[in-house]
């Protein structure tokens, strides 16, 4: 039985390469072209799956019907082959985050998406990360009360802008910033775990001392049309043994949650969610049940903590139910891409993989994501509060 979908993939850098593996490997599709302006990268990827190489990624459309393309080049260059494919009549695309890095780019991409009907996903592939899953749940069940803040931190190591791309990488990153590169998926995230609360005003600041050619940081505060803040902060210039850090935490009214996704130097990966004392036994357990049905297992807890620092103590003795994971979840690049794959053949937002997971990220969700990260570079150029509408 001949694969379902038809696909093509345009950029096959670390993560064009994750697309073509993964869609050569599916039941349902075939990889039937590659593209990519590096003829010979092109033609390596391309010949480990019988698909034809192209140097350029308009003669590949010009050339096949495709059901399915997936676009990963660079961040800044997404929207012309985003827009060739849509203009080619693709009726599937799947792009690399961010939508695009600038907000005219991600507009032109959403308006004609829109015009032509077509289904674009962005992959933000953290959403399908059993933890931020998992963060959603808790949050989306309101088992922390109202959250008023929350804090993420996701930083990179300096190899990442000068080294990670090889003799590219100068030139790569300073097409891009730790806004485009990191913050997309954390504006993502907060957008999803916070739905459908939006980002109504950002500040921000950023600081270009080390690499000159992009800058090394930003950090913002985003408030929300809830009450709710949360400071967001990306560098890249980090001399660690890690690739990354990726650290959340969200203080709620009733309750707390911490979450060492990719932890730093003596620090362990983990997740705990210390809920609303309302919730009873029976309610904690089914709240373990619901997120193993998402795929996702944490250990059910009712503990009395006992907060001390050295000879101070605040006490305790307050019953606290929670959940934990102690380690890293699961997850990885191409996470979220078969489920994608199944609302292109289920031909739904929801399919059956992501069943209570709400709706996948299109292009409307990486339209209001590249405005969050539009604000936060505008605002610290600008030393002022921006307004979002």
């Amino acid at each position: 039985m001949a694969p379902a979908l038809n696909v093509g993939v345009i950029g096959l850098g670390i993560l064009g390469e994750q697309y073509v593996k993964f869609f050569g490997e599916h039941p349902d599709t075939a990889v039937v072209a590659a593209a990519d302006v590096r003829v010979e990268q092109a033609a390596q990827i391309a010949g480990r799956v019988g698909a034809i190489a192209y140097s350029d990624y308009g003669e590949m459309l010009r050339s096949h019907t495709l059901d399915l393309v997936a676009v990963a080049t660079p961040d800044p260059f997404h929207r012309d082959p985003a827009l060739a494919a849509l203009q080619a009549g693709v009726p599937n695309i799947i792009l690399e985050k961010p939508l695009a890095t600038t907000l005219a780019d991600a507009t032109e991409i959403y308006e004609e998406a829109e015009k032509r009907n077509a289904r674009v996903f962005v992959n933000f592939a953290n959403r399908a990360s059993s933890l931020d899953i998992a963060t959603h749940y808790v949050i989306q069940e309101g088992l922390l009360g109202r959250v008023v803040y929350g804090e993420a931190r996701l930083d990179d190591n300096i190899i990442v802008p000068t080294g990670l791309w090889g003799d590219r990488s100068r030139d790569w990153a300073a097409g891009s910033s730790t806004a485009h590169f990191l913050l997309s998926h954390v504006v993502d995230l907060l957008r999803w775990h916070f739905s459908p609360a939006e980002v109504r005003e950002v500040y921000a600041i950023s600081q270009s001392e080390v690499l000159g050619f992009t800058p090394d940081l930003y950090d913002a505060f985003l408030t929300f049309d809830t009450g709710l803040k949360v400071r967001v902060k990306a560098e890249w210039i980090k001399h660690i043994d890690e690739l990354v850090e990726f650290y959340m935490c969200f203080s709620g009214s009733d309750g707390t949650l911490i979450f060492n996704k990719r932890g730093g130097f003596g620090t362990d990966a983990g997740w705990r969610a210390n809920l609303a004392d309302t919730v009873t036994a029976g309610g904690l357990m089914m709240h373990q049940e619901a997120l193993l049905g998402r795929g996702v297992k944490v250990a059910a807890l009712l503990h009395r903590p006992e907060p001390t620092a050295g000879q101070l103590s605040a006490g305790g003795g307050t019953l606290q139910p929670s959940l934990e994971v102690r380690g890293p979840g699961t997850g990885g690049l191409m996470a979220l891409v078969g489920h994608l794959l199944n609302g292109i053949l289920e031909d739904t937002l929801t399919p059956d993989s992501w069943r209570g997971n709400g709706p996948l990220p299109t292009h409307f969700d990486g339209l209001k994501q590249t405005q969050v990260v539009a604000a936060i570079i505008e605002s610290a150029e600008t030393n002022k509060v921006i307004s979002l509408t």
